[in-house]
Parts: structure tokens; sequence; C-alpha cells
């Protein structure tokens, strides 16, 4: 009898406890809009890092200097889609555009 007790008690407590949490909100089109900038923008700047590398490996240092103000404005993007996803309501958006360049890339060559 003891045991029946005890194993209602912790299953009605354990009920409790998940129907206390929140799901998750889904995303709005602002904040996907948001996103979609984000990605675009760190990608952009991939590209444009790599071929500052490619620029100055070849000893090109005009074009690797294009590709450095290139970089620059591509940070200011960055940080300005950042805050604005942020202020839509998106956590560590940069980290989490990051993670989704990286699932996309997986699932696209994986």
């Amino acid at each position: 009898m003891k045991k029946i007790i005890l194993t209602s008690a912790i299953a009605f407590l354990g009920i409790g406890a998940f129907a206390q949490t929140t799901a998750p909100a889904a995303a709005t089109p602002t904040q996907k809009a948001d996103m979609k900038d984000l990605r675009t923008d760190i990608r952009d700047k991939r590209q444009d890092e790599r071929q500052r590398a490619a620029d100055l490996k070849d000893g090109n240092k005009t074009a690797a200097k294009s590709a450095k103000q290139d970089i620059k404005a591509e940070n200011k993007d960055i940080k300005t889609d950042a805050a604005n996803a942020k202020a839509d309501g998106v956590k560590h958006p940069i980290n989490k555009a990051k993670r989704q360049i990286h699932r996309q890339n997986v699932r696209r060559h994986g």
C-alpha cells in the first residue's frame, strides 16, 4: 500500500511539473527575416575572408585591402542585424545564425 501511494504521489508531482513548463514560442516573421539577413551577412563575411586570404597568398595587396574594407562593412551589418534580432526577442542571434549555417551546410553536403 505504501508503494502505491508513494508512486502515485511522485507521478502527480511529475505531471504537475510538466504542466507548468511553457512551450517555446514560434518565430515571428520579423525574427525570421532578421535571422535570414544575419545568416547572409555571415556567409558574405566568410566569403570575403576567403577572398582576402587568396589575394594575400597571390600577393595582390590592393585587392586584399578592398576585401578588408568589405569585411569591416559586413561586421557593421552583422552587428546591426544582431541588434535588430535581439530587439525582436532572439537570444544570442549571432551564435544561433552560425549554428543554422552549419546545419544547412551539413544537410546540403552531408
